[in-house]
């Protein structure tokens, strides 16, 4: 009996001992995907669509053997016996392949690479009996080579064909995608998650409408509902404490929530948000969950472009969405090329892929501008890296639009509201002070300014009580305050190319006497 005790006692314990953590269960819904281009203005059945693939390429072949099962000419298939057999095996060079569209005015509407340049095996006469004998097997391949590379070329083409056709269909109609992700709640016996229970149940309510029904306003109010209880919850979020009621787990499953059912309802803006903030939570972190919605972030961005393309049919959602019914049962007639008009497809599709970066990237600049006006981000935010044991901001280069780093004249007090920076490296720019509010940043370990035009530093720098490297090289340093002494723990101070004078250095050596100094 005393033997039972022990594990029982220790179930208990572990039992204890087990905090909040999300819940959560799989839906199966679809998501009404936007063109990229405005149906409303260009027809999709006026499209001109048209493929072509590059030529395969075959390698030598190369004579192998293998083992088949075989019935002697005149038996049965109860005289079947095994023999050897010979084969020929070939390197095959899959080649890349383009689909692009253009209206009928020639306007290019969209491109994509269906296929990209790989590589595989083919093979001749594979477990033939006939081939139980090499030479039988190099007399055919003599005459039947060609016909065989050609047949094999084409099998892969027809293949990669029928994938572009599906491909034309999906991107260039309004279409339903087949999704499939989980939807989060919490549990533990601490807390009561009975509202969290109720978005839950009508968040997975509204997925299976959508699925029946496609995006419908009724269906879209009970996500509007759910996002109300989900965002009011992550207001009590505690990413540290693991028995908060809303843990750093729980928060990520109401973030990735919130991010999903906007996107539903094409709220990109706050779509984005949620996302960006649940990517936030995996830090350094990353796993298929992390990486999966990465992609989601992508195609986010994609649909908003859509969306913005094609806002003149976006504003009555149901309407929207028998359009989308009625072109359900569309498809694309795609025309096949030979490879003569690879080249034309592919310069296509470069230029195309050009102008989507663009679009893309002045959307972000648009974007990123109206958060950083409104208070929302931080405008230094960007330059943020992780390292180990925290994070930096490394500006090592000269300024230019080519590094995207800016000129700045005062080391920012924006930069100092950034949590976490353990690493501030602004080397050859053209700072001339350093904000008072360096005193914030209580994590900071290294402060790297070499190469500006600084001549002293605020009092506040004395308040880096974890400072343990400065590098003030080449800058015209006149004077350092006296609570530079306050960081007990610097040393390493370099003042490599600057002219410092005696009086300075017989204060920084008072000041800082287990500080290593170099000039």
């Amino acid at each position: 009996m005393k033997k039972l005790l022990l594990p029982i006692f220790l179930v208990a314990i572990a039992s204890n001992g087990i905090a909040q953590k999300d819940r959560s269960k799989k839906v199966e819904t679809k998501y009404l995907s936007l063109p990229s281009y405005d149906i409303s203005e260009t027809d999709p059945s006026t499209l001109i669509v048209e493929y072509a693939m590059d030529n395969g390429t075959f390698g030598a072949e190369k004579l192998k053997d293998t083992k088949a099962t075989c019935i002697p000419k005149g038996g049965k298939l109860k005289d079947a016996i095994e023999v050897t057999t010979y084969y020929y095996e070939l390197p095959y060079a899959q080649p890349a392949s383009h689909l692009v569209a253009h209206s009928a005015d020639g306007k290019l509407i969209y491109s994509t690479k269906t296929s990209e340049k790989g590589s595989s095996t083919v093979k001749f006469g594979y477990q033939k009996c006939e081939y139980w004998v090499s030479d039988k097997l190099k007399k055919d391949w003599a005459t039947m080579a060609n016909n065989f590379k050609s047949t094999e070329h084409k099998k892969y083409e027809d293949l990669i064909y029928t994938k572009s056709t599906e491909i034309a269909t999906a991107n260039l109609f309004l279409s339903y995608v087949n999704q499939e992700f989980d939807v989060y709640s919490a549990k533990g016996k601490d807390y009561d998650y009975v509202d969290l229970d109720a978005a839950f149940d009508k968040a997975m309510q509204a997925y299976q409408g959508i699925a029946s029904n496609g995006p419908n306003s009724s269906d879209f109010a009970l996500l509007k509902e759910a996002i109300v209880t989900w965002e009011k919850e992550l207001g009590t979020l505690d990413v540290e404490d693991k028995k908060a009621r809303i843990t750093k787990d729980i928060g990520k499953g109401l973030h990735e929530n919130c991010a999903r059912a906007y996107m539903y309802m094409y709220d990109f803006d706050n779509a984005r948000k949620h996302g960006g903030t649940f990517l936030k939570l995996f830090g350094n972190f990353s796993n298929n969950r992390s990486t999966a919605f990465k992609s989601l972030m992508m195609n986010m961005e994609k649909q908003k472009l859509a969306k913005e393309k094609n806002a003149t049919i976006m504003n009555d959602i149901d309407a929207l969405n028998k359009m989308a019914q009625a072109s359900a049962s569309n498809t694309v007639n795609v025309k096949r090329l030979s490879s003569a008009d690879f080249a034309r497809l592919a310069s296509d599709d470069a230029s195309y892929r050009m102008e989507q970066r663009s679009e893309v990237s002045d959307a972000r600049k648009q974007d990123e501008e109206a958060a950083i006006a409104s208070g929302e981000l931080n405008p230094y935010q960007k330059y943020v890296m992780d390292i180990t044991g925290g994070k930096a901001i490394m500006m090592t280069m000269k300024p230019s639009p080519l590094t995207g780093i800016p000129t700045l004249k005062e080391l920012p007090a924006e930069m100092c509201e950034l949590e976490g920076l353990t690493q501030v490296l602004i080397m050859n720019n053209e700072l001339e002070t350093v904000s008072p509010a360096i005193g914030k940043l209580s994590e900071l370990k290294k402060l790297d300014l070499t190469g500006n035009n600084i001549k002293t530093l605020p009092p506040e720098i004395g308040q880096l009580a974890m400072l343990e490297t400065l590098r003030l090289g080449k800058n015209p340093i006149e004077s350092f305050p006296e609570e530079i002494g306050n960081c007990t723990n610097l040393k390493t101070l370099v003042l490599k190319g600057s002219v410092i004078s005696a009086d300075i250095k017989d204060q920084l050596a008072r000041l800082l006497p287990d500080c290593k100094i170099k000039y």
